[in-house]
């Protein structure tokens, strides 16, 4: 068998050298000045020990992140020693560092034994031999990259916007950590991830099981292909008799095979009939079944594994559309699934503080806003295995991008290219057993800076085609040909422009940057819109966190500036500024943190609701509804976010919440009526009282309507309409619709309002709440906009930030006796005239 000793924990010492003090030499010798390092912990990294010791104060604080800047410039050695286990010295042993960032350069008793340079596959190293009896000494040389780059080129790869000085397109690590509009740079270095000795006294040693599995279209029978990776250790081949078993079923196999020297790929073969069938949430329960694997030799085991595999059926159906282009759909298990969710970055800029904990956390706010889909966007990393767990666990479908985003990278390089192949070989292995996993990625927008960015022109003339074209699909088909690839997104097939509407995915940016109109999400077709968005601020505790308290407490102060979004920077005058005066007719520098957090969330969850209804009424001409973005990397004052660092739920999450709902109604004004669609996505058809027409503002309705409709089971029903022409005032009016169930009890509502917001005739409104029964019943005599009963985001209520149709109680679950506090109403006080604004610049 494998044994292993750790070697992470607080033994270890860090060092910093620039070059001149701290030399890196003097710390690989036997004997050191302790003056000269600080305490370090493994898996960890620089920044947190430099904090620990009191030498950084925390970047994510005020403006210290800018101060922090020094840490990733300078070199930095981690060095620790100990006593390997006696008979772990005579033996076949390896170090292993499952995470080194950035550039390594790894001595043991003084002999340097390897060096490393790529965040997102681990290093192991032969050390047979190299072990002392007693005290061993290990020490690990680090720089963040920054260094390595100095005489690389820079000139034609990068963006003619982004700084000189960081190389990222050359290096391996987060793509994000360089600076992103919704991110600083922070730019790690350190031993990240766990790192151990491991050895063996066996002939062999079994370093991965993949489990490949294929599910016949009639879900009948399954294909489990056990792929196990097996070194032999000696000089000669060696008999040996691998066995694989899948638990709760009778599949179970033994082969005899010689084990030849070197790493090598062996295959077993299962066939299962009839499984319980894995589902994306909502949809039916997610299954999962243990699948074990065992090396013996005679007779005695050399090595076990196992995995948790799930049995479903997966196409991406691109058939032809009848009206134009093509669908795509992701059918699981022979149903259309309306991919429902947003975009993940990376929930920390401190790598190593990703914990299975807050993984677990950002999964159930998730499914509390009702996602079923997650794409992990290609800027970021290649998430922990606890985040996949979790998906296959609670039914969310993963979307994941090969990392590499918005720039071109220098495939043409060789030293490059390779390390590219064994990243993404350890990945595609390390992630084919989870069922969640439905479709693999090469980039983000690099195909789109190909057509629109002048990238097929000048500069770097296509460096990086051949790797999303050629490598990672031939890898793709070598190591898991059993999940969807294509190479960019958006993509469209066919050699068409990657932002065709109508086939392919699509990054729907026309609305969010210079035009912030987000009525105009009403007339996109996308096929499968995979981005889009509108900014908005986090939950209020955290914007008071990002700015120190005095001066810097303010809108646009420098601390705001430095948390804020950078897109705040893309036009002169703030065209994210202009947002307010566009819809609310108010300027941001006027209000208070509060008044933003509060207006600002409206504006945002408006244009969220908008992106989300248009797309789901559309189902499945149009098959996904995924924004940009689901969480946060750092702590921000104004972000694409639902969800923000703190994992506080942002103003926008309630809006999102409902409009992402099983059971939804979305009310459109087109083709000269106003009709109603029914969406409901679970596997029965649903039966219901739909009321719908015109209410005034002020409390009268004006078109009063009702019906029993059926909404089909996974489906977008017409189920109701009538002539536009009878909305003859839509300032003061809104169009509305509502589902009851057979016992009167509320299944879905919405309401439509044409005119910009400052436009509208907004009556004062002062609702009423009472607590009966366990519920919060709101009342008003006409309608109130956005009622809010908590800006701090941290509390999961039945809902906040609702509206009150006049005269119609809305009731949530309540669990006090006391009934909640109404902290704000949205409904505008009258503007006369709207004052000019400067109009902004690109």
């Amino acid at each position: 068998m494998l044994h292993s000793f750790d070697l992470g924990g607080d033994d270890w010492k860090i060092r910093y050298s620039d070059g001149e003090r701290g030399r890196r030499e003097h710390a690989e010798k036997a004997v050191v000045d302790p003056a000269k390092a600080i305490d370090g912990h493994v898996p960890g990294e620089v920044h947190l020990d430099l904090m620990r010791a009191g030498l950084l104060q925390d970047p994510y604080v005020g403006t210290n992140v800018l101060a922090a800047r020094w840490v990733e410039e300078f070199d930095w050695t981690y060095r620790r020693n100990f006593v390997a286990p006696s008979v772990a010295v005579g033996a076949r042993a390896w170090l292993i560092f499952e995470g080194l960032d950035y550039t390594a350069d790894i001595l043991l008793n003084g002999e340097k034994i390897g060096q490393h340079h790529n965040a997102f596959r681990p290093c192991r190293l032969e050390i047979t031999g190299k072990l002392r009896e007693g005290d061993n000494l290990l020490v690990v040389h680090l720089s963040a990259g920054m260094n390595e780059t100095a005489d690389k080129p820079m000139e034609g790869y990068l963006q003619k916007h982004h700084r000189q000085g960081p190389k990222r397109h050359w290096l391996r690590k987060p793509q994000c950590s360089f600076g992103w509009d919704w991110a600083p740079q922070l730019v790690n270095v350190g031993i990240f991830k766990p790192c151990r000795l491991e050895w063996t006294d066996s002939p062999a040693r079994l370093d991965r099981l993949v489990p490949l599995v294929e599910m016949d279209a009639d879900l009948r029978r399954a294909t489990v292909r056990s792929r196990l990776w097996i070194e032999g250790l000696s000089s000669e081949p060696t008999a040996a008799t691998l066995a694989v078993a899948i638990a709760g079923t009778p599949a179970e196999a033994k082969i005899d095979v010689q084990i030849k020297p070197g790493l090598h790929r062996y295959e077993i073969l299962l066939e299962v009939d009839s499984p319980r069938l894995w589902w994306p949430v909502g949809h039916g329960p997610q299954e999962l079944y243990e699948l074990s694997a065992r090396v013996e030799i005679a007779g005695t085991c050399a090595g076990e594994s196992s995995a948790r595999i799930g049995f479903r059926h997966v196409r991406v159906n691109q058939e032809p559309h009848p009206q134009a282009g093509r669908y795509f759909l992701i059918e699981v298990n022979g149903h259309p699934i309306f991919c429902k969710g947003g975009n993940l970055v990376p929930a920390d800029m401190i790598f190593t503080r990703l914990d299975r904990a807050r993984y677990k956390a950002l999964v159930e706010l998730a499914l509390e806003a009702n996602f079923n889909f997650l794409r992990v966007w290609g800027g970021g990393i290649y998430e922990s295995d606890d985040f996949y767990e979790l998906c296959d666990q609670r039914g969310i479908l993963v979307w994941q991008e090969f990392i590499f985003a918005c720039n071109r990278y220098p495939a043409h390089d060789a030293e490059f290219s390779a390390e590219v192949r064994l990243e993404a070989i350890h990945n595609i292995r390390r992630l084919a057993s989870h069922p969640s996993l439905v479709a693999w990625c090469g980039n983000n927008e690099m195909e789109q800076g190909n057509w629109d960015w002048g990238w097929d022109r000048e500069g770097q003339i296509l460096p990086d085609h051949g790797l999303f074209h050629h490598l990672l699909p031939r890898l793709m088909a070598q190591e898991d040909p059993t999940r969807y690839y294509q190479p960019s997104s958006p993509f469209s097939p066919d050699g068409q422009h990657p932002q065709r509407d109508d086939v392919g995915d699509q990054h729907p940016w026309s609305i969010g940057f210079f035009d912030t109109d987000f009525r105009k999400y009403r007339k996109m077709i996308c096929r499968f819109p995979n981005e889009g968005g509108i900014l908005g601020p986090t939950a209020l505790p955290t914007m008071l966190a990002c700015l120190p308290q005095g001066k810097q407490r303010a809108i646009g102060s420098f601390a705001w500036q430095v948390h804020d979004n950078s897109v705040d920077a893309w036009g002169e005058p703030s065209f994210v500024d202009a947002m307010f005066h566009q819809w609310i007719g108010r300027d941001i520098r006027s209000m208070s943190i509060e008044d933003f957090t509060y207006f600002g969330g409206i504006i945002q969850a408006e244009g969220l609701r908008e992106y989300i209804d248009n797309f789901r009424r559309r189902m499945f001409s149009s098959a996904a509804a995924i924004f940009w973005m689901f969480n946060d990397t750092w702590p921000a004052t104004r972000s694409w976010t639902i969800v923000d660092y703190y994992l506080r739920r942002t103003p926008s999450f309630w809006a999102v919440r409902r409009a992402m709902a099983p059971i939804s109604v979305v009310v459109v004004n087109e083709n000269d009526r106003v009709e109603v669609f029914g969406i409901n996505d679970t596997p029965q058809a649903v039966t219901a009282t739909l009321r719908f027409g015109l209410f005034s503002l002020a409390g009268e309705y004006t078109v009063d309507e009702s019906a029993q409709v059926t909404l089909r089971a996974n489906a977008s029903t017409p189920i109701g309409s009538f002539p536009a022409d009878r909305w003859t005032d839509p300032q003061s009016s809104a169009a509305f619709a509502m589902l009851h169930d057979a016992n009167g009890q509320l299944l879905a509502r919405n309401r439509l309002l044409l005119p910009l917001f400052r436009d509208i005739e907004w009556p004062t409104s002062q609702p009423t709440v009472r607590v009966e029964n366990g519920r919060a019943i709101f009342q008003s005599e006409n309608f109130a906009w956005n009622v809010c009963l908590d800006l701090d985001g941290e509390t999961p209520l039945a809902d906040n930030l609702f509206d009150l149709y006049p005269g119609v109680p809305y009731a949530i679950a309540w669990p006090h006796s006391s009934p909640p506090r109404i902290l704000r109403v949205g409904n505008l006080p009258r503007l006369e005239s709207v004052p000019e604004f400067p109009v902004p610049r690109r």
